[in-house]
Protein backbone atom coordinates (compact mmCIF):
# COMPACT_ATOMS: atom_id res chain seq x y z
CA UNK A 1 0.00 0.00 0.00
CA UNK A 2 1.01 3.62 -1.07
CA UNK A 3 1.17 6.41 1.30
CA UNK A 4 -0.58 9.76 0.30
CA UNK A 5 2.19 12.49 -1.42
CA UNK A 6 5.30 12.00 -0.25
CA UNK A 7 8.17 8.89 0.03
CA UNK A 8 8.38 6.41 2.57
CA UNK A 9 11.11 7.19 5.11
CA UNK A 10 12.94 5.48 8.18
CA UNK A 11 10.44 6.93 10.96
CA UNK A 12 9.70 5.25 14.15
CA UNK A 13 5.91 6.12 14.92
CA UNK A 14 5.49 6.46 18.69
CA UNK A 15 1.77 7.25 18.93
CA UNK A 16 -1.48 7.74 18.03
CA UNK A 17 -4.24 9.38 19.54
CA UNK A 18 -7.10 11.21 18.93
CA UNK A 19 -8.92 14.74 19.16
CA UNK A 20 -8.04 17.33 22.42
CA UNK A 21 -11.41 16.06 24.13
CA UNK A 22 -11.88 12.68 26.32
CA UNK A 23 -13.19 9.68 24.20
CA UNK A 24 -16.24 7.89 25.05
CA UNK A 25 -15.96 5.78 27.60
CA UNK A 26 -16.23 2.27 25.55
CA UNK A 27 -13.62 3.26 22.99
CA UNK A 28 -10.29 1.88 23.28
CA UNK A 29 -8.33 4.86 23.72
CA UNK A 30 -4.79 3.80 24.36
CA UNK A 31 -2.44 0.72 24.92
CA UNK A 32 -4.32 -1.01 28.11
CA UNK A 33 -7.50 0.99 27.00
CA UNK A 34 -8.09 3.71 29.54
CA UNK A 35 -5.77 6.58 31.41
CA UNK A 36 -5.52 3.08 34.29
CA UNK A 37 -4.13 0.70 32.01
CA UNK A 38 -6.70 -1.43 33.42
CA UNK A 39 -7.46 -3.61 29.73
CA UNK A 40 -11.33 -3.34 30.93
CA UNK A 41 -14.06 -2.92 28.91
CA UNK A 42 -16.94 -2.47 30.97
CA UNK A 43 -20.26 -3.16 28.94
CA UNK A 44 -20.62 -3.90 24.90
CA UNK A 45 -23.65 -3.86 23.36
CA UNK A 46 -22.40 -7.79 21.14
CA UNK A 47 -19.81 -9.12 23.68
CA UNK A 48 -21.32 -11.25 26.74
CA UNK A 49 -20.35 -15.17 28.00
CA UNK A 50 -23.31 -16.19 26.34
CA UNK A 51 -23.33 -14.19 23.38
CA UNK A 52 -19.33 -16.04 22.71
CA UNK A 53 -20.05 -19.04 23.63
CA UNK A 54 -23.09 -19.65 21.11
CA UNK A 55 -22.18 -20.02 17.46
CA UNK A 56 -21.59 -16.94 15.29
CA UNK A 57 -18.63 -15.13 16.71
CA UNK A 58 -15.94 -15.55 14.21
CA UNK A 59 -13.44 -14.25 11.88
CA UNK A 60 -14.85 -11.07 10.31
CA UNK A 61 -12.31 -10.18 8.18
CA UNK A 62 -8.28 -9.50 7.81
CA UNK A 63 -6.20 -6.53 5.94
CA UNK A 64 -2.95 -6.92 5.42
CA UNK A 65 -1.48 -3.21 6.68
CA UNK A 66 2.55 -3.95 6.24
CA UNK A 67 3.54 -5.95 3.12
CA UNK A 68 7.16 -6.12 4.26
CA UNK A 69 7.17 -6.44 7.48
CA UNK A 70 10.05 -8.68 9.14
CA UNK A 71 9.33 -7.33 12.43
CA UNK A 72 8.55 -9.56 15.95
CA UNK A 73 5.75 -6.69 16.65
CA UNK A 74 4.65 -5.76 12.61
CA UNK A 75 1.12 -4.57 13.34
CA UNK A 76 -0.04 -2.68 16.75
CA UNK A 77 -3.73 -3.00 18.14
CA UNK A 78 -5.97 -0.47 16.79
CA UNK A 79 -6.90 2.82 18.57
CA UNK A 80 -10.35 2.97 18.26
CA UNK A 81 -12.71 5.80 17.23
CA UNK A 82 -16.68 4.13 17.28
CA UNK A 83 -18.75 6.17 16.17
CA UNK A 84 -17.55 9.81 13.86
CA UNK A 85 -20.22 11.75 11.73
CA UNK A 86 -18.75 12.66 8.37
CA UNK A 87 -19.91 13.57 5.14
CA UNK A 88 -19.83 10.21 4.09
CA UNK A 89 -22.19 8.94 6.69
CA UNK A 90 -21.68 7.16 10.14
CA UNK A 91 -18.36 5.48 10.20
CA UNK A 92 -16.57 3.34 13.07
CA UNK A 93 -12.34 3.72 12.45
CA UNK A 94 -9.66 2.03 13.92
CA UNK A 95 -5.86 3.13 13.50
CA UNK A 96 -3.06 1.01 13.05
CA UNK A 97 0.60 1.02 12.79
CA UNK A 98 3.30 -0.41 11.27
CA UNK A 99 7.21 -0.09 11.48
CA UNK A 100 8.69 2.60 9.45
CA UNK A 101 6.05 5.03 10.17
CA UNK A 102 2.78 3.56 8.37
CA UNK A 103 -0.16 4.97 9.66
CA UNK A 104 -3.49 3.46 8.25
CA UNK A 105 -6.99 3.74 8.92
CA UNK A 106 -9.32 1.17 9.01
CA UNK A 107 -13.19 1.26 8.64
CA UNK A 108 -14.14 -1.38 10.88
CA UNK A 109 -17.13 -2.12 9.77
CA UNK A 110 -15.90 -2.75 6.79
CA UNK A 111 -12.76 -4.21 7.08
CA UNK A 112 -11.91 -1.37 4.26
CA UNK A 113 -8.47 0.66 4.37
CA UNK A 114 -9.97 4.18 4.60
CA UNK A 115 -6.28 6.19 4.36
CA UNK A 116 -2.60 5.54 5.02
CA UNK A 117 0.50 7.99 5.34
CA UNK A 118 4.02 7.48 5.72
CA UNK A 119 5.88 9.98 7.62
CA UNK A 120 9.20 10.92 6.58
CA UNK A 121 11.85 12.94 9.57
CA UNK A 122 14.99 13.77 8.44
CA UNK A 123 18.24 11.87 8.91
CA UNK A 124 18.85 9.85 12.08
CA UNK A 125 20.38 11.54 14.81
CA UNK A 126 24.32 10.75 15.67
CA UNK A 127 22.29 8.38 18.49
CA UNK A 128 20.20 6.44 16.57
CA UNK A 129 20.24 4.40 13.39
CA UNK A 130 17.69 3.46 10.62
CA UNK A 131 17.86 -0.19 12.18
CA UNK A 132 16.56 1.83 15.02
CA UNK A 133 13.72 3.56 13.58
CA UNK A 134 12.60 0.13 11.63
CA UNK A 135 12.79 -1.96 15.04
CA UNK A 136 10.60 0.74 17.50
CA UNK A 137 6.71 -0.93 17.13
CA UNK A 138 4.60 1.78 17.66
CA UNK A 139 1.60 2.64 20.58
CA UNK A 140 -1.42 4.56 20.06
CA UNK A 141 -3.38 6.48 22.54
CA UNK A 142 -6.49 8.83 22.08
CA UNK A 143 -7.21 11.94 24.45
CA UNK A 144 -9.24 10.31 27.44
CA UNK A 145 -10.01 11.39 31.04
CA UNK A 146 -7.94 10.59 34.34
CA UNK A 147 -11.30 9.45 36.18
CA UNK A 148 -12.25 6.39 36.00
CA UNK A 149 -14.32 5.21 33.53
CA UNK A 150 -18.33 5.03 34.08
CA UNK A 151 -19.42 1.47 35.85
CA UNK A 152 -21.12 -1.32 33.51
CA UNK A 153 -25.31 -0.04 33.87
CA UNK A 154 -27.27 2.03 31.92
CA UNK A 155 -26.74 2.45 28.62
CA UNK A 156 -24.68 0.02 27.39
CA UNK A 157 -21.39 -0.14 25.35
CA UNK A 158 -20.73 0.50 21.60
CA UNK A 159 -22.35 1.88 19.05
CA UNK A 160 -25.96 0.41 20.53
CA UNK A 161 -25.63 2.48 23.87
CA UNK A 162 -24.32 6.12 22.68
CA UNK A 163 -26.13 9.11 21.11
CA UNK A 164 -24.20 11.82 18.85
CA UNK A 165 -25.38 15.04 17.66
CA UNK A 166 -24.62 15.32 13.91
CA UNK A 167 -23.28 18.51 12.82
CA UNK A 168 -21.87 17.22 9.14
CA UNK A 169 -19.02 19.24 7.90
CA UNK A 170 -17.01 19.49 4.39
CA UNK A 171 -15.82 16.83 2.65
CA UNK A 172 -12.99 15.64 4.11
CA UNK A 173 -12.93 17.44 6.89
CA UNK A 174 -14.96 15.00 9.51
CA UNK A 175 -17.86 16.58 11.71
CA UNK A 176 -18.94 16.15 15.41
CA UNK A 177 -18.10 12.88 17.08
CA UNK A 178 -18.82 11.22 20.63
CA UNK A 179 -15.07 12.09 21.09
CA UNK A 180 -16.47 15.69 21.56
CA UNK A 181 -19.46 15.18 23.32
CA UNK A 182 -17.35 13.14 26.29
CA UNK A 183 -19.00 11.19 29.05
CA UNK A 184 -20.15 10.52 32.20
CA UNK A 185 -17.34 9.53 34.61
CA UNK A 186 -17.18 8.34 38.03
CA UNK A 187 -15.91 10.62 40.54
CA UNK A 188 -12.26 8.92 42.00
CA UNK A 189 -12.30 9.17 45.88
CA UNK A 190 -10.87 12.11 47.85
CA UNK A 191 -9.26 13.43 44.30
CA UNK A 192 -7.92 16.56 44.95
CA UNK A 193 -8.06 19.52 42.45
CA UNK A 194 -6.60 19.34 39.24
CA UNK A 195 -3.76 21.92 38.64
CA UNK A 196 -5.17 23.84 34.87
CA UNK A 197 -3.16 24.10 32.16
CA UNK A 198 -3.61 26.06 28.93
CA UNK A 199 -6.72 25.14 27.31
CA UNK A 200 -6.74 23.74 23.88
CA UNK A 201 -9.94 24.62 22.24
CA UNK A 202 -11.95 21.81 20.83
CA UNK A 203 -11.10 21.41 16.75
CA UNK A 204 -14.33 21.14 14.80
CA UNK A 205 -12.94 18.04 13.67
CA UNK A 206 -11.15 15.21 15.64
CA UNK A 207 -7.26 14.56 14.76
CA UNK A 208 -5.16 11.79 15.28
CA UNK A 209 -2.19 12.74 16.87
CA UNK A 210 1.40 10.55 15.78
CA UNK A 211 4.92 10.87 17.11
CA UNK A 212 7.44 9.84 14.60
CA UNK A 213 10.76 9.17 14.58
CA UNK A 214 12.14 12.86 14.58
CA UNK A 215 10.71 13.57 18.30
CA UNK A 216 7.88 15.55 16.57
CA UNK A 217 4.12 14.77 17.52
CA UNK A 218 2.32 15.43 14.09
CA UNK A 219 -1.12 16.05 14.08
CA UNK A 220 -3.81 14.11 11.27
CA UNK A 221 -7.41 14.79 10.87
CA UNK A 222 -8.66 11.23 10.96
CA UNK A 223 -11.14 11.50 7.76
CA UNK A 224 -7.96 12.04 5.74
CA UNK A 225 -5.23 11.87 7.30
CA UNK A 226 -3.80 15.38 6.04
CA UNK A 227 -1.99 17.57 8.23
CA UNK A 228 -4.61 19.59 10.74
CA UNK A 229 -1.66 21.72 12.08
CA UNK A 230 2.59 21.65 12.23
CA UNK A 231 4.26 19.26 13.98
CA UNK A 232 5.25 20.21 17.29
CA UNK A 233 8.51 19.05 19.20
CA UNK A 234 8.62 16.53 22.01
CA UNK A 235 11.23 13.93 21.85
CA UNK A 236 14.98 13.88 20.93
CA UNK A 237 15.19 11.70 17.55
CA UNK A 238 15.38 8.27 17.43
CA UNK A 239 13.42 7.64 20.40
CA UNK A 240 12.55 4.30 21.53
CA UNK A 241 9.06 5.35 23.55
CA UNK A 242 6.16 3.53 24.43
CA UNK A 243 2.58 4.39 26.40
CA UNK A 244 1.76 7.62 24.71
CA UNK A 245 -1.19 8.60 26.58
CA UNK A 246 -2.90 12.12 26.46
CA UNK A 247 -4.98 13.37 29.82
CA UNK A 248 -6.22 16.94 30.36
CA UNK A 249 -4.58 18.31 27.53
CA UNK A 250 -1.38 16.92 28.20
CA UNK A 251 0.61 14.23 26.07
CA UNK A 252 2.60 11.52 28.08
CA UNK A 253 5.20 8.95 27.37
CA UNK A 254 7.88 6.72 28.13
CA UNK A 255 11.93 6.36 26.79
CA UNK A 256 13.78 3.65 26.90
CA UNK A 257 17.55 4.05 26.13
CA UNK A 258 18.82 2.20 23.34
CA UNK A 259 18.24 4.27 20.47
CA UNK A 260 18.81 7.64 19.86
CA UNK A 261 19.33 10.32 22.66
CA UNK A 262 16.29 9.95 25.20
CA UNK A 263 17.41 8.84 28.49
CA UNK A 264 15.00 6.31 30.47
CA UNK A 265 12.00 8.56 31.82
CA UNK A 266 9.18 10.06 31.24
CA UNK A 267 8.29 12.83 29.37
CA UNK A 268 5.06 15.45 29.93
CA UNK A 269 4.13 17.57 26.55
CA UNK A 270 1.85 20.32 27.10
CA UNK A 271 -0.69 20.70 23.97
CA UNK A 272 -1.57 24.21 24.48
CA UNK A 273 1.35 25.92 25.51
CA UNK A 274 4.05 23.18 23.62
CA UNK A 275 6.12 22.86 26.76
CA UNK A 276 7.60 19.74 27.70
CA UNK A 277 8.78 18.41 30.88
CA UNK A 278 10.76 15.52 31.77
CA UNK A 279 11.20 12.67 34.87
CA UNK A 280 14.63 11.11 34.59
CA UNK A 281 14.89 7.53 35.84
CA UNK A 282 18.29 5.98 36.93
CA UNK A 283 17.12 2.31 35.66
CA UNK A 284 15.25 1.95 32.33
CA UNK A 285 11.12 2.33 32.91
CA UNK A 286 9.29 -1.31 33.14
CA UNK A 287 6.77 -2.35 31.17
CA UNK A 288 5.31 -2.61 28.03
CA UNK A 289 2.10 0.26 27.89
CA UNK A 290 4.40 3.23 29.97
CA UNK A 291 3.03 5.25 32.67
CA UNK A 292 -0.64 4.78 34.38
CA UNK A 293 -2.74 7.42 35.29
CA UNK A 294 -4.61 8.19 38.30
CA UNK A 295 -7.73 9.25 39.01
CA UNK A 296 -6.37 12.61 40.04
CA UNK A 297 -4.20 12.77 37.39
CA UNK A 298 -0.86 11.45 39.26
CA UNK A 299 1.61 9.62 36.73
CA UNK A 300 2.57 6.34 38.04
CA UNK A 301 5.86 4.78 36.40
CA UNK A 302 7.40 1.46 37.16
CA UNK A 303 11.00 0.67 37.16
CA UNK A 304 13.76 -2.61 36.63
CA UNK A 305 15.14 -1.81 39.75
CA UNK A 306 12.68 -2.47 41.64
CA UNK A 307 10.96 1.92 42.23
CA UNK A 308 7.27 2.53 41.63
CA UNK A 309 7.22 6.31 41.63
CA UNK A 310 4.31 8.62 41.60
CA UNK A 311 4.70 11.94 39.56
CA UNK A 312 2.59 15.05 39.88
CA UNK A 313 0.72 15.68 36.43
CA UNK A 314 2.44 18.20 33.66
CA UNK A 315 5.35 19.13 35.83
CA UNK A 316 6.48 15.64 36.41
CA UNK A 317 7.43 16.47 40.23
CA UNK A 318 8.23 13.08 42.28
CA UNK A 319 5.51 13.04 45.19
CA UNK A 320 6.08 9.68 46.68
CA UNK A 321 8.13 6.51 45.62
CA UNK A 322 7.98 2.82 46.52
CA UNK A 323 10.96 0.84 46.61
CA UNK A 324 10.01 -3.26 46.52
CA UNK A 325 13.52 -4.01 47.52
CA UNK A 326 14.67 -7.60 45.74
CA UNK A 327 13.55 -8.32 42.31
CA UNK A 328 12.47 -4.85 40.17
CA UNK A 329 9.36 -4.75 38.06
CA UNK A 330 8.43 -5.90 35.10
CA UNK A 331 5.04 -4.64 33.91
CA UNK A 332 3.65 -1.29 33.73
CA UNK A 333 1.48 -0.40 36.71
CA UNK A 334 -2.07 -0.85 37.01
CA UNK A 335 -4.63 1.38 38.35
CA UNK A 336 -7.85 0.44 39.67
CA UNK A 337 -10.58 1.13 42.88
CA UNK A 338 -11.15 -1.04 45.76
CA UNK A 339 -13.51 -0.55 48.67
CA UNK A 340 -12.66 3.49 49.13
CA UNK A 341 -9.02 3.40 48.24
CA UNK A 342 -7.25 3.63 44.75
CA UNK A 343 -5.05 0.37 44.79
CA UNK A 344 -2.18 0.20 42.49
CA UNK A 345 -0.34 -3.39 41.13
CA UNK A 346 2.54 -4.50 39.21
CA UNK A 347 4.00 -7.30 38.31
CA UNK A 348 8.14 -8.28 39.63
CA UNK A 349 10.85 -10.40 37.62
CA UNK A 350 10.34 -13.02 40.49
CA UNK A 351 6.74 -13.51 39.61
CA UNK A 352 5.29 -11.19 42.69
CA UNK A 353 2.86 -9.20 42.20
CA UNK A 354 2.95 -5.67 44.10
CA UNK A 355 -0.15 -4.47 45.30
CA UNK A 356 -0.20 -1.14 47.24
CA UNK A 357 -2.10 2.05 48.75
CA UNK A 358 -2.01 5.19 46.44
CA UNK A 359 -2.64 7.55 49.49
CA UNK A 360 -0.04 5.51 51.67
CA UNK A 361 2.39 4.65 48.61
CA UNK A 362 6.13 5.53 50.03
CA UNK A 363 5.73 4.10 53.80
CA UNK A 364 3.08 1.15 52.98
CA UNK A 365 4.28 -2.43 52.49
CA UNK A 366 3.76 -4.57 49.39
CA UNK A 367 1.00 -7.02 49.43
CA UNK A 368 2.80 -9.78 47.72
CA UNK A 369 1.57 -13.20 46.07
CA UNK A 370 3.97 -15.23 44.71
CA UNK A 371 2.73 -17.31 41.73
CA UNK A 372 4.87 -20.87 40.96
CA UNK A 373 4.98 -20.17 37.17
CA UNK A 374 8.12 -17.24 37.83
CA UNK A 375 8.16 -15.84 34.63
CA UNK A 376 7.27 -12.37 34.98
CA UNK A 377 4.58 -9.90 33.40
CA UNK A 378 4.90 -7.08 30.98
CA UNK A 379 1.23 -5.63 31.77
CA UNK A 380 -1.41 -6.54 33.93
CA UNK A 381 -5.41 -6.62 33.50
CA UNK A 382 -7.98 -5.66 35.99
CA UNK A 383 -11.51 -5.68 35.93
CA UNK A 384 -14.63 -6.14 38.44
CA UNK A 385 -17.24 -8.38 38.39
CA UNK A 386 -21.04 -7.24 38.80
CA UNK A 387 -20.75 -8.26 43.09
CA UNK A 388 -17.89 -5.71 43.28
CA UNK A 389 -15.27 -8.81 43.60
CA UNK A 390 -11.95 -7.29 41.92
CA UNK A 391 -9.83 -9.56 39.78
CA UNK A 392 -5.88 -9.26 38.29
CA UNK A 393 -5.31 -10.66 35.07
CA UNK A 394 -1.21 -11.87 34.44
CA UNK A 395 0.36 -13.84 31.80
CA UNK A 396 2.63 -16.40 32.51
CA UNK A 397 5.00 -18.96 30.79
CA UNK A 398 2.30 -20.86 29.20
CA UNK A 399 -1.32 -19.53 30.83
CA UNK A 400 -3.40 -16.76 32.21
CA UNK A 401 -3.45 -16.69 36.10
CA UNK A 402 -6.21 -14.60 37.77
CA UNK A 403 -6.27 -13.52 41.29
CA UNK A 404 -8.91 -12.24 43.52
CA UNK A 405 -8.33 -8.65 45.62
CA UNK A 406 -9.89 -9.33 49.02
CA UNK A 407 -9.15 -7.49 52.20
CA UNK A 408 -7.34 -9.17 55.36
CA UNK A 409 -8.13 -7.65 58.42
CA UNK A 410 -8.92 -4.60 56.78
CA UNK A 411 -5.45 -4.46 54.36
CA UNK A 412 -6.14 -5.26 50.65
CA UNK A 413 -4.27 -8.91 50.01
CA UNK A 414 -4.72 -11.07 46.65
CA UNK A 415 -5.62 -14.80 46.32
CA UNK A 416 -5.32 -16.86 43.77
CA UNK A 417 -8.20 -17.55 41.57
CA UNK A 418 -7.92 -19.36 38.12
CA UNK A 419 -5.63 -20.80 35.95
CA UNK A 420 -6.65 -20.81 32.41
CA UNK A 421 -5.74 -23.95 29.68
CA UNK A 422 -2.12 -24.22 28.51
CA UNK A 423 -1.42 -21.53 25.97
CA UNK A 424 2.37 -20.45 24.31
CA UNK A 425 3.52 -17.44 25.46
CA UNK A 426 -0.19 -15.95 25.80
CA UNK A 427 -0.26 -12.24 25.42
CA UNK A 428 -1.61 -9.60 27.98
CA UNK A 429 -5.03 -10.10 27.93
CA UNK A 430 -8.34 -7.71 27.85
CA UNK A 431 -11.58 -7.88 29.45
CA UNK A 432 -14.71 -7.22 27.87
CA UNK A 433 -18.21 -7.65 29.18
CA UNK A 434 -17.08 -10.40 31.27
CA UNK A 435 -15.16 -12.22 28.88
CA UNK A 436 -11.17 -12.73 28.73
CA UNK A 437 -9.59 -12.33 25.65
CA UNK A 438 -6.35 -13.36 24.65
CA UNK A 439 -3.90 -14.94 22.68
CA UNK A 440 -2.03 -17.60 22.35
CA UNK A 441 1.38 -16.18 20.49
CA UNK A 442 2.64 -18.92 19.04
CA UNK A 443 6.34 -20.13 18.13
CA UNK A 444 8.36 -17.80 16.37
CA UNK A 445 11.83 -19.73 16.33
CA UNK A 446 10.46 -23.38 15.29
CA UNK A 447 10.42 -24.53 11.73
CA UNK A 448 7.79 -24.21 11.17
CA UNK A 449 6.42 -21.81 13.33
CA UNK A 450 3.14 -22.51 14.77
CA UNK A 451 0.16 -19.58 14.10
CA UNK A 452 -1.46 -17.56 16.57
CA UNK A 453 -5.02 -18.30 18.59
CA UNK A 454 -7.36 -16.21 20.20
CA UNK A 455 -8.78 -17.55 23.14
CA UNK A 456 -12.28 -16.31 25.00
CA UNK A 457 -12.53 -17.35 29.00
CA UNK A 458 -15.20 -16.66 31.10
CA UNK A 459 -13.67 -14.36 33.57
CA UNK A 460 -14.79 -15.50 36.68
CA UNK A 461 -13.75 -18.89 35.88
CA UNK A 462 -11.11 -19.18 33.28
CA UNK A 463 -13.05 -21.72 31.40
CA UNK A 464 -12.85 -21.49 27.74
CA UNK A 465 -15.47 -20.41 25.14
CA UNK A 466 -14.34 -20.45 21.77
CA UNK A 467 -11.22 -20.05 20.13
CA UNK A 468 -10.27 -19.18 16.58
CA UNK A 469 -8.58 -22.23 16.10
CA UNK A 470 -6.47 -22.28 12.73
CA UNK A 471 -7.76 -18.84 11.25
CA UNK A 472 -4.64 -16.65 11.94
CA UNK A 473 -1.50 -18.21 9.99
CA UNK A 474 1.26 -16.36 11.65
CA UNK A 475 3.02 -15.69 15.22
CA UNK A 476 1.81 -12.21 17.09
CA UNK A 477 3.41 -10.46 19.64
CA UNK A 478 1.67 -7.04 18.97
CA UNK A 479 -1.34 -7.46 22.03
CA UNK A 480 -4.90 -6.76 21.37
CA UNK A 481 -7.56 -4.17 21.59
CA UNK A 482 -11.47 -4.24 21.24
CA UNK A 483 -14.66 -2.74 21.76
CA UNK A 484 -17.84 -2.14 19.42
CA UNK A 485 -18.58 -6.15 19.56
CA UNK A 486 -14.98 -7.00 17.75
CA UNK A 487 -11.91 -8.16 18.82
CA UNK A 488 -8.74 -6.87 17.07
CA UNK A 489 -4.96 -8.65 16.99
CA UNK A 490 -2.14 -7.81 14.80
CA UNK A 491 0.33 -10.15 13.44
CA UNK A 492 3.80 -10.45 12.51
CA UNK A 493 3.23 -10.94 8.95
CA UNK A 494 1.87 -7.34 9.25
CA UNK A 495 -1.82 -8.12 9.01
CA UNK A 496 -4.67 -6.96 11.73
CA UNK A 497 -7.38 -9.35 12.30
CA UNK A 498 -10.90 -8.61 13.25
CA UNK A 499 -13.22 -11.08 15.11
CA UNK A 500 -16.69 -10.63 16.18
CA UNK A 501 -20.07 -10.94 14.98
CA UNK A 502 -21.58 -10.82 11.30
CA UNK A 503 -23.44 -7.01 10.51
CA UNK A 504 -27.15 -7.65 9.91
CA UNK A 505 -28.28 -6.33 6.60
Amino acid sequence: MRAPGGAAALVCLSGVLVGANPAPAQDWTTAGYDAQRSSWVRADAKISRDSVRAPGFQLLWKVKVDVDSTQSSAVTPPVLLDLVIGHRGFRALGFVGAPSDHVVAIDTDLGRVEWERRLAPGAPSAGGSPACAREITPDFARSTNAAFPAPPGGRGGGRAGQAARSAVGEPGLGAVTLAQLGTRRTAAPSAPPKTPGPHVPPRPFPVVYVLSSDGMLHSLNVMNGADAEAPVPFLPPQSSARGLIVVDDVAYVATVSGCGDAPNGVWALELGSKQVATWRSASAIAGSVGPAIGPDGTVYVTTTTGELVALEPRTLKPRQTHRAGGAGFTSSPVVFEHAASVLIAASARDGRIHLLDSHRLASSKATESLNSASVAAAAVASWAAPDGTRWLLVPRAGAIVAWKVVDHDGVPTIQPGWVSRDMITPLTPIVISGVVFTVSSGEFRAQPSSPAVLYALDATTGKELWNSGTAMTSPARGGLSGGGGQVYVGTNDGTLYAFGFPMEH
